[in-house]
C-alpha cells in the first residue's frame, strides 16, 4: 500500500539523517541472546540472528509460534491445516511442505533448549517469554536434530528471587480475547518459582452459511510452572512442567471451484480467483462470493492436548560448566477436517496423531575472553503413531441419482502408521581469539539416526445405500494386524568454520562455511490402494545435505544511534526432500509423493537497519532477498489432467524473492507517563505453495500494516493500548492446496482486519 511504501522510504531517509541528528546521550538498546549456548551481545555473534525481546513480542502482538513469519524476513510459516495445527517452516527457502506429522522439517524448534520433534507440537501459545531467537543457516554443531535450515528458540521468563507479576487482558474484533498472567518469586532460601497461564478465545472471522454462525475461532489454554533450586552457589537445578490444550472448531478453508460448468473443462487461474467466480467443484458447489464465507457441514471439534517436563542441572566447576538437560514431551491431536470446505460430504479426513519424545543432552562448556568452547552428547527417542481415516464421496447417492447409486463408489479408507526414531549425536564447537581483532570458530558434529516404520491401509466401499459399508479390506492383509514394514539408518558428519574480524570496536565482519544434514524418511500417509505401489511408495527417501556459505557484517555507528547488519548466503543442497500430492488419473483419489530433488540452491541476503535519529524515535527495517530453486529433479509429478510436470528450475515453496518488515516507534514523555505510537508494515512478494509451481497454488505480493497506540503510567506498571492489525484489510492466503481431482482448491485464509484494546499490569 502507498502508506507502507512511504513509511519504508522514511526509514531510509531517517537513517541517513541520523548523522546530523545523533547525540551521544541515548543509543539503541543491546539485546543479549544465548544462540551459541552462552549469553552474548547479538552484535558479537558471527551468524544471522533475529531476536525478539519480551517487549517487542507484546508490542507486535505475537501470540503464537506461527506469528513469526510476518515479522521475520526470509522466514515463512504456512499452516496447511489451519491454526492450531502443525506449521510448515521455511528459513531462507529451506523447508519441507509435507503435512504428515511423521516428517519433521529441516528447521529445529526449541522451547527452553528442548527440541520439539513432532510437527504437531510446534504450534503453541507464545506466553510469558523472555525472548525469541531465530537463527538462520545450518546450526548442526550446537543443536539437536534437523537444523540444516535454521533454528527457532523460544526462551521463557525464569524465576528470580524478586517477587514479580505480569497480567495481560486483550479484547478485539470477532469477540477475540486473551487473558494471561504470571507470578514468580522466592519460596524459600535458594528456591524460586514462576507460574504462568494463558487462555485465548475467539468467535471466529469466517461466516458459516449453513448455521449462520462463525468459524475459525479459538479456544485454547496453556500453562507453565518453573521451579529453580540453588542448593549451593555452584549448582542450579531448574524443573519445567507445562501443558496446553486446544478445543475449538478446526480451521475452515476457502473453497475455490476449479471446474467450468459452461465448458466442461477446468477453469483458468483468472476464473478460479475472480471475485465473482462461476467455477464449481465436480458436484456443483461454487466459490463463496465473500472471501471469509463458506458452507461447512462438519461440527466436531479440534482437540490437541500436550504436556511435557524437563529437568536441567548446571554445575559450575570453576572454569567449566557441566549441563544436563532431560526432557519428555507428549502430544495427541484429533483434527476432524472438513477437507472439501463445502456443504457436501465429498472428502473428509480425521487427522489423528499421538507422539511421545524423550531427549537427553549432556554438555560441558568453558567461557573466557580468548577461548570459548562447548562439547556435548545428544539423544532422542520418539514414538509417533498416525491414525487418519478418509471419507470419500459419502454423499454419492445424492450426487449420482438416488439411493444405492453410490454403492461401490463411496469409500472409507483407514490409514495407520507407526514410526519409531532413535537419534544420537556427539558435537563440539569453540572459538579462539587469534589476535585482539581476529577470531576463529570451529565446530563438528557426528549424527546417527535410525527409523522403523510400519504402515497398513484398509478400505470399505458403500454397500446397501448411503452410510452403509461392506467389510474392511486390509493391505497387506489378510487382517488388520499385518503391516508393511521398512527401516533406515543414516549417519553424517557435519562441520563449521567461521572467521570474524573486528575492524573497529563497533564493526565486525565475518565469513563462514557450515554443513547441515536431515535424515531420510518415509511417506507418511494416504498411499495408493495398489499393494505393489505401496511397497514402492514406502521406499525411504534419501537424507538431504547442505553446504552453506555466508559472509556478513555487524556494525553500529554514530554513538550507537545507527545499526547496520547485512549477510549474504549461498546454500548448495543435495537430495533436497520435497513433497507433492499427486492426483491419480481417471480416479477420485490422490496419492502422496515424497521424493528427493537431486540438486537445489538458495542464494540471498538478510539486511537489518535500526536507527534512533532522536531520543524518542526508533526506526527499524529487516529485508530478506532470496532466490531458492530446484536445479535437478528426477521425479515426475502428474497434474489433474494427467500431464507430466518436472520441477527443474522451479522456485521452492514458501520462498518469496523479497520479504520485508519495518517498524516506527515514537515515545512521547508526559511527565512521569509515556505515550507510545507504533506503526509497522510487512511485505511478501509472490510465492508458490508447491514444487510444481502451479499457477493455481500461489499468493501474489501483499502488504500487511499494524498500528498501535499505548499509554504507560504509574512508573510503567500499567499500560493500556489500542491496536489495528491488517490495517488495510488485505485478503491473502497462507497456503493453497490442490484438490482439483475433486474439482476445487483449498485455501488457508490469512486473518482479516482486527481492532482491539489491551491492558497490562506489572509489579
Amino acid at each position: 500500500m502507498k502508506l507502507s511504501r512511504a513509511l519504508l522510504g522514511g526509514f531510509c531517509a531517517a537513517a541517513l539523517l541520523s548523522s546530523v541528528a545523533a547525540k551521544a546521550d541515548s543509543g539503541l538498546e543491546t539485546v543479549v541472546v544465548t544462540a551459541q549456548k552462552r549469553s552474548e551481545d547479538v552484535q558479537a555473534i558471527p551468524i544471522t540472528v533475529q531476536a525478539f525481546t519480551a517487549k517487542s513480542i507484546a508490542d507486535l502482538g505475537i501470540k503464537a509460534s506461527t506469528d513469526l513469519g510476518q515479522f521475520s524476513p526470509n522466514v515463512d510459516i504456512a499452516l496447511p491445516a489451519g491454526a492450531g495445527n502443525q506449521p510448515i517452516i521455511a528459513i531462507r527457502g529451506v523447508g519441507l511442505n509435507d503435512y504428515d506429522t511423521n516428517n519433521a522439517g529441516p528447521n529445529g524448534v526449541y522451547l527452553d533448549e528442548v527440541y520439539l520433534s513432532s510437527p504437531a507440537s510446534q504450534t503453541f501459545q507464545a506466553f510469558d517469554l523472555d525472548r525469541i531467537e531465530i537463527l538462520k543457516g545450518p546450526q548442526g554443531t550446537l543443536y539437536g536434530r534437523n537444523t540444516s535450515g535454521g533454528a527457532i528458540n523460544f526462551i521463557s521468563a525464569k524465576p528470580t528471587d524478586e517477587t514479580t507479576a505480569d497480567f495481560h487482558a486483550d479484547y478485539g474484533s470477532f469477540d477475540t480475547f486473551q487473558l494471561e498472567g504470571a507470578l514468580g518469586g522466592q519460596l524459600a532460601d535458594g528456591l524460586d518459582a514462576r507460574v504462568a497461564v494463558v487462555h485465548n478465545g475467539s468467535g471466529g472471522y469466517t461466516r458459516n452459511a449453513l448455521t449462520g454462525g462463525r468459524e475459525n475461532g479459538a479456544d485454547n489454554t496453556a500453562g507453565r510452572a518453573l521451579l529453580q533450586w540453588k542448593p549451593r552457589e555452584d549448582l542450579t537445578v531448574l524443573l519445567n512442567v507445562h501443558a496446553a490444550t486446544v478445543a475449538n472448531r478446526p480451521a475452515e478453508y476457502r473453497h475455490l471451484g476449479a471446474f467450468d460448468p459452461a465448458t466442461g473443462g477446468f477453469c483458468s487461474v483468472a476464473q478460479v480467483y475472480a471475485k465473482n467466480s462461476d467455477c464449481v467443484d465436480f458436484f456443483g458447489y461454487g466459490t463463496p462470493k465473500n472471501f471469509y464465507d463458506g458452507a461447512y457441514e462438519r461440527r466436531q471439534h479440534l482437540n490437541v492436548n500436550s504436556w511435557g517436563t524437563s529437568l536441567r542441572a548446571d554445575l559450575d566447576l570453576g572454569g567449566v560448566t557441566l549441563t544436563s538437560l532431560s526432557a519428555y514431551e507428549r502430544n495427541s491431536k484429533l483434527h476432524p477436517e472438513d477437507s472439501d470446505a463445502s456443504p457436501n460430504r465429498e472428502l473428509e479426513i480425521d487427522f489423528g496423531v499421538r507422539s511421545s519424545t524423550f531427549t537427553q543432552e549432556l554438555r560441558a562448556a568453558h567461557a573466557s575472553d580468548d577461548l570459548n568452547w562447548v562439547v556435548g552428547a545428544y539423544y532422542l527417542n520418539e514414538d509417533l503413531r498416525q491414525d487418519q481415516p478418509l471419507y470419500i464421496l459419502l454423499d454419492a447417492d445424492d450426487f449420482f441419482g438416488g439411493p444405492g447409486t453410490g454403492d461401490g463408489i463411496a469409500e472409507i479408507v483407514q490409514d495407520d502408521s507407526r514410526q519409531v526414531t532413535d537419534s544420537y549425536a556427539l558435537y563440539g564447537q569453540g572459538d579462539y581469539a587469534l589476535t585482539d581483532k581476529l577470531k576463529l570458530t570451529l565446530g563438528a558434529r557426528f549424527t546417527g539416526e535410525s527409523k522403523s516404520f510400519r504402515y497398513r491401509q484398509g478400505f470399505q466401499l458403500q454397500d446397501g445405500g448411503m452410510d452403509h459399508f461392506g467389510p474392511m479390506t486390509w493391505f497387506p492383509g489378510p487382517g488388520p494386524d499385518t503391516f508393511f514394514k521398512e527401516s533406515i539408518s543414516d549417519t553424517a558428519f557435519n562441520w563449521k568454520a567461521v572467521a570474524d574480524y573486528r575492524f573497529t570496536p563497533d564493526v565486525m565482519g565475518y565469513v563462514g562455511v557450515s554443513t547441515g544434514f536431515k535424515s531420510g524418511g518415509f511417506n507418511g500417509s494416504f498411499l495408493s490402494q495398489d499393494p505393489a505401489q505401496i511397497v514402492t511408495q514406502l521406499t525411504p527417501i534419501k537424507p538431504e545435505h547442505v553446504t552453506a556459505y555466508e559472509a556478513g557484517v555487524k556494525s553500529t555507528w554514530l554513538d550507537d544511534r545507527l545499526l547496520l547488519d547485512a549477510a549474504g548466503f549461498y546454500n548448495d543442497y543435495s537430495n533436497l526432500q520435497i513433497f507433492v500430492l499427486a492426483p491419480v488419473p481417471n480416479t477420485n483419489l490422490a496419492t502422496n509423493i515424497l521424493a528427493n530433488a537431486r540438486k537445489a540452491h538458495m542464494l540471498g541476503a538478510d539486511i537489518q537497519i535500526e536507527a534512533k535519529p532522536i531520543d524518542n524515535l526508533t526506526l527499524s527495517a529487516q529485508i530478506g532477498l532470496l532466490n531458492a530453486r530446484i536445479d535437478s529433479h528426477e521425479q515426475i509429478n502428474v497434474d489433474a489432467n494427467g500431464n507430466a510436470v518436472r520441477a527443474n528450475g522451479h522456485q521452492l515453496p514458501l520462498s518469496p524473492h523479497v520479504t520485508m518488515s519495518a517498524l516506527a516507534d515514537y515515545r512521547i514523555p508526559l511527565g512521569g507517563d509515556r505515550l507510545d505510537l507504533q506503526f509497522g508494515a510487512s511485505y511478501k512478494s509472490h510465492q508458490f505453495f508447491d514444487v510444481a509451481n502451479s499457477p493455481y497454488l500461489t499468493q501474489g505480493d501483499y502488504w500487511l500494516e499494524n498500528l498501535r497506540v499505548a499509554y504507560a503510567f504509574d512508573d510503567d506498571k500499567w499500560e493500556v493500548a489500542g491496536y489495528v492489525h491488517n490495517l488495510s484489510g488485505q485478503k491473502y492466503f497462507l497456503d493453497v492446496f490442490d484438490l482439483s481431482f475433486l474439482g476445487f482448491y483449498q485455501g488457508i485464509m490469512g486473518q482479516p482486519r482486527t481492532i482491539g484494546a489491551e491492558a497490562d499490569y506489572r509489579f
